[in-house]
C-alpha cells in the first residue's frame, strides 16, 4: 500500500495574500518619504526671512532633503524591473529627478504635464494586491508632485520679469547736481 505524503507546500500555488516589496518599490516608498520631507523644508524656505539667523540651517535641510531625494532617485534608476509594477514607479522617479533639476518654469511645466498626457506610462494595470499598492504608491506621489509644483522655486511669479523691462535709453536721465 501507498501512503500519501505531501512534497508541495500548502498554498505555494496561490497568488500572495499580501504585498511583497521590490527593490524599486521599497525605494520608491522611502522616495516618497523623502519628497514629502524636501517639499516642506521648501516651504519652510519660503516663510523664512533670509535675514532670519536661523535661515542657514533651513537652507541646508533643504539641500540635504533635495540630496536625499535624488539618491532615492537615483537607487530606483539602477534597480532592475522585477514585476510590472515597477516600470511605472520608475518612470515616475525619473521624472521627479528632471522635475526637481528642470532650468526653467517653461520646463518644469512641460515635464510636469506628461503624467496626464501619456498616462499608460504613469499608470500601473498590474492586479492583485501589488497592483493595488503601486497605484496607491503612485497616486501618493502625484500629490507630492502636485504640492511641488505650487512651490515659489518652480513657479516663481517674478521669473519673466526682465523680458518686459523698459530699455535703458527710455528711461528718464536721473537727476545730476552740477557745481
Amino acid at each position: 500500500m501507498a501512503t500519501c505524503a505531501f512534497t508541495t507546500p500548502l498554498r505555494v500555488t496561490e497568488p500572495p495574500a499580501h504585498f511583497m516589496h521590490s527593490i524599486i518599490s521599497q525605494n520608491f516608498t522611502r522616495l516618497n518619504a523623502s519628497l514629502a520631507l524636501y517639499i516642506e523644508c521648501e516651504r519652510d524656505l519660503e516663510q523664512a526671512d533670509c535675514f532670519d539667523l536661523a535661515f542657514t540651517s533651513w537652507a541646508a535641510d533643504a539641500e540635504r532633503a533635495r540630496a536625499e531625494v535624488l539618491e532615492r532617485v537615483a537607487q530606483i534608476t539602477i534597480a532592475p524591473v522585477e514585476r510590472p509594477s515597477d516600470l511605472p514607479l520608475k518612470r515616475a522617479a525619473m521624472l521627479t529627478r528632471a522635475l526637481i533639476e528642470s532650468e526653467s518654469a517653461e520646463a518644469f511645466t512641460g515635464l510636469y504635464g506628461l503624467p496626464g498626457s501619456h498616462a499608460h506610462l504613469f499608470a500601473c494595470t498590474e492586479g492583485g494586491v501589488i497592483g493595488a499598492r503601486a497605484r496607491r504608491t503612485l497616486a501618493a506621489h502625484q500629490a507630492h508632485l502636485d504640492a511641488m509644483a505650487e512651490l515659489g522655486e518652480f513657479n516663481d511669479p517674478g521669473e519673466g520679469w526682465d523680458e518686459v523691462a523698459p530699455e535703458a535709453s527710455s528711461m528718464p536721465k536721473p537727476l545730476a547736481c552740477e557745481h
